[in-house]
């Protein structure tokens, strides 16, 4: 029997948050940023603090389904303002004895985003893909600003835009791009609805051209070509333009900006050497604490310096790789991206659909230059993402359905109850063929 996904379950207006922050609010105060104060830094982490804060509190005054308020919550609000008191009173003191464990804390990062995914998602509800699609939209249209704005005013497109990163913008338009994907009539037993509308595709398609990130375009043209909409002529057609886009960045000026690319290619050489000198490094890592044990040839340091803004004598550090493959494999060795694919691909095959199957082409492909999980706000729309996507959500009486769903409905003669059968395979039944 098919199942028709409807919303979600105790999902609240405050669901959509972090995709606000992450879509939204992070470009604009990056502009501010620049232009208020160049030189200031802001912890990318601060934002997502006040969130899980935000979240610890509505959790301890509401209940799961929405109904406040619980018996112990004058208690849990105590202990909740007891901790921050500490922190505000002795919080130095902590971190100094934290110091030690600070940086195999900043490995684990994906993890401890990943996790709070989880735990918005339990207290606010799932936010669904007409959500990502609504700020992936107005993401592409401040992209599209930015590159219009930058090549009149600079003559040239840097590949650190006034919004951020451009590698890291492509990678979260690149979910809404994912998301938008139509769905098929039974994906892993449940029918979905269309959620969306082609203003908002088409705003995330050109955003995506208007980064101009080379592994973005690569990954749109491979998701597009495979799984987008329309017939084949046309998603060959736009698949064509995203890898011409590719091959047009190689003739742009080059820009101080683009040390970053220097940076990144310079780092996969040295780590192939690295595990080519010591293949044990590629089952234990290296030190999280220490430098890599790198040297830096005759004029990378100055290419360093404009890349990372830290001084080439104090060595390279993991948190200033910007490849999310390259730093997992030299933090925690081979294993780990490993078993995360694995994770991936099985949880994935348990309930096949198209926006998974763009989801883990744009991780795989995005993680070869961004930081991906390491960077905050990638971490809460890939997470978001993936959850929506393994998710199972119940019923919903107001969902579109087929016309045969109508028809039947409307007749009251009740169906002969037919034998029992056994349940399908879904990966045998699934038609993975493009749409």
């Amino acid at each position: 029997m098919t199942q028709r996904q409807g919303t979600f379950r105790n999902a609240s207006k405050l669901k959509t948050i972090p995709l606000a922050v992450a879509y939204v609010a992070i470009p604009l105060g990056m502009v501010l940023a620049r232009f208020q104060n160049p030189s200031a830094e802001v912890s990318p982490f601060l934002p997502w603090l006040i969130l899980a804060g935000l979240g610890t509190v509505c959790a301890m005054l509401f209940r799961s389904s929405g109904v406040r308020v619980k018996k112990r919550f004058v208690f849990e609000v105590a202990m909740f303002i007891t901790l921050i008191t500490i922190l505000v009173l002795y919080g130095r003191d902590i971190f100094r004895q934290m110091e030690p464990a600070i940086p195999y804390i900043s490995e684990a990062l994906p993890l401890g985003m990943l996790l709070f995914c989880g735990l918005w998602i339990k207290t606010f509800g799932m936010p669904d893909r007409a959500d990502f699609q609504r700020y992936g939209a107005l993401l592409g249209l401040l992209c599209i600003i930015d590159l219009a704005a930058e090549a009149v005013i600079y003559q040239s497109v840097p590949t650190v835009r006034w919004l951020g990163n451009a590698d890291v913008l492509a990678g979260l338009l690149l979910v809404s791009l994912c998301a938008s994907l139509k769905p098929g009539d039974n994906e892993g037993g449940v029918y979905e609805p269309d959620q969306g509308h082609r203003l908002w595709r088409l705003l995330v398609m050109l955003g995506i051209a208007a980064c101009l990130s080379r592994t973005g375009l690569f990954a749109a043209a491979w998701v597009y070509l495979c799984f987008g909409r329309g017939p084949k002529k046309v998603r060959i057609a736009g698949s064509t333009v995203c890898l011409s886009l590719i091959g047009a960045t190689f003739f742009l000026p080059v820009t101080s900006s683009d040390s970053i690319r220097y940076v990144d290619y310079w780092l996969w050489v040295e780590t192939i050497r690295l595990f080519a000198e010591n293949p044990m490094l590629l089952l234990t890592g290296l030190p999280v604490s220490q430098a890599l044990p790198v040297a830096f040839p005759v004029g990378m340091a100055p290419v360093w310096e404009a890349a990372t803004g830290s001084p080439a004598m104090m060595g390279a550090y993991l948190p200033l790789i910007p490849s999310f493959w390259l730093r997992l494999s030299l933090a925690w060795g081979i294993i780990a991206p490993l078993m995360l694919l694995t994770v991936l691909f099985v949880l994935l095959f348990r309930r096949l659909t198209r926006m998974g199957a763009g989801l883990t082409a744009a991780l795989f492909a995005q993680g070869m230059n961004t930081p991906l999980l390491y960077d905050p706000a990638m971490a809460a729309a890939i997470g978001l993402g993936f959850f929506l996507v393994l998710a199972r959500p119940l019923n919903a009486p107001n969902v579109r359905t087929k016309k045969a769903d109508v028809i039947k409905e409307a007749d009251p003669t009740p169906d002969p109850v037919p034998d029992p059968e056994p349940d399908p395979d879904p990966s045998k039944e699934w038609d993975m063929q493009p749409l």
